[in-house]
């Protein structure tokens, strides 16, 4: 896993389209992976959030390790309420959201409604491939407006949905970023290696541009690194190996199917069935 490349061209356009629309917006939310954060977190989104308010959304938090949010102090303001916790497949997530952009622009609504004007908010959704974005809106306008799905790249333009008559969503495609894990110094792409892979471990890498086995293998050996004991409750062994042979995960000859074994691993690690993680602690290790 020494060489991840994961900037598809249509991610450059992705980027410059939303250069543009973001000018029509009064804010960002920002929606980042909450098993990942930090590793979720876009350089190139950078030149957009210095210049709107933004609300970061820790989405999939119930697939994250308790705590999560005391790690952040990177995003949060001084108290903390540009920072919203959610599991955007839950009912009533939407309105966590309309409270959130409502603390970020109190000040520019209330200057409106002295004016008399209710103020029409337009919000863009960013973030990186899979983190939830389309499922958000969904659950925000309560209809199924815009397409979603379990792996990266489902929306892949731009998609204003009207939420009410004072709320305005603009949904935009996930976007990574171009940077490769060949260049730089040493640490530096140590670093971007293990983002990397915190990335491709919660799907936001697509599957199928990755060795599933070789990304399974090193899961469970990060997994072991954070919690020792998860593999084997789950699965009454603590190796990739060993994990095929449990589930039986074996073919004509005692030959491993390693690509079963991987596939099930992965999927069960997306799920929350392995247990709740915080995968930017293997940054720092």
């Amino acid at each position: 896993m020494e060489n991840i490349q994961w900037f598809p061209g249509h991610m450059k356009v992705a980027l410059n389209m939303i250069r543009e629309e973001l000018k029509l917006c009064d804010v960002i939310i920002y929606v980042l992976d909450a098993r990942c954060p930090v590793s979720s977190l876009n350089p190139k989104f950078e030149e957009f959030t210095a210049r709107k308010p933004v609300l970061f959304v820790l989405n999939k938090i119930d697939l994250a390790k308790s705590g999560v949010r005391n790690n952040l102090s990177i995003l949060a303001n001084k108290d903390g309420s540009n920072i919203v916790l959610l599991n955007s497949t839950q009912s009533g997530a939407g309105q966590k959201i309309i409270n959130g952009i409502d603390r970020v622009l109190v000040d520019k609504i209330n200057a409106m409604k002295e004016k008399g004007i209710k103020k029409i908010v337009r919000a863009a959704v960013i973030g990186v491939p899979n983190c939830g974005k389309s499922t958000l809106i969904n659950n925000l306008a309560g209809k199924g407006k815009t397409l979603t799905g379990d792996r990266p790249g489902v929306t892949r333009t731009k998609q204003w949905v009207v939420v009410n008559d004072h709320l305005w969503i603009l949904d935009t495609p996930g976007t990574l970023y171009p940077w490769s894990t060949t260049k730089g110094g040493d640490e530096e792409r140590l670093k971007q290696s293990k983002i990397a892979k915190n990335l491709a471990y919660v799907g936001s890498i697509k599957d199928d541009i990755m060795d599933i086995i070789e990304l399974a293998k090193n899961l469970v050996a990060d997994l072991n690194i954070l919690d020792q004991n998860c593999l084997n409750k789950r699965f009454g062994a603590d190796s990739f190996e060993d994990i095929c042979k449990k589930r039986g995960y074996v073919l004509k000859g005692g030959v491993l199917d390693e690509g079963r074994g991987a596939k099930a691993i992965l999927t069960e690690f997306r799920a929350g069935k392995i247990g709740n993680f915080n995968l930017d602690e293997l940054v720092m290790v």
